[in-house]
């Protein structure tokens, strides 16, 4: 186990759900990668990308940086890549608000 993955194990041990905070940032973060891979592989600068999405190259710097972003700004991305955005919802198995409730009643106990 490296010094993250047990840092994350600890700080979820004091904040729960925080594990899967970290997680879903993981998530972000290969996606974003995927899409600068993307946008290589077409042979796209940024600066085109951006020109494109009427931004600045730094916006989509910090988009393929995996930092959080607009939905509107990542349809204007991918529209520039010549891709559409289809969004689906998935239900989670376990509940972030149910975890919350158990751990608020542990509490008040």
């Amino acid at each position: 186990m490296d010094d993250l993955e047990r840092y994350v194990r600890d700080r979820d041990a004091r904040e729960p759900g925080f594990a899967e905070l970290a997680r879903a940032a993981e998530r972000r973060q290969a996606f974003a990668q995927d899409l600068a891979k993307r946008r290589r592989e077409r042979g796209i600068s940024q600066t085109q990308v951006a020109a494109a999405m009427r931004t600045s190259p730094a916006i989509v710097s910090r988009l393929e940086s995996g930092s959080d972003l607009r939905l509107s700004t990542l349809e204007k991305y991918l529209a520039a890549l010549g891709y559409e955005l289809k969004l689906t919802a998935a239900a989670r198995t376990k509940h972030r608000a149910a975890r919350r409730s158990r751990s608020t009643q542990a509490k008040r106990q």
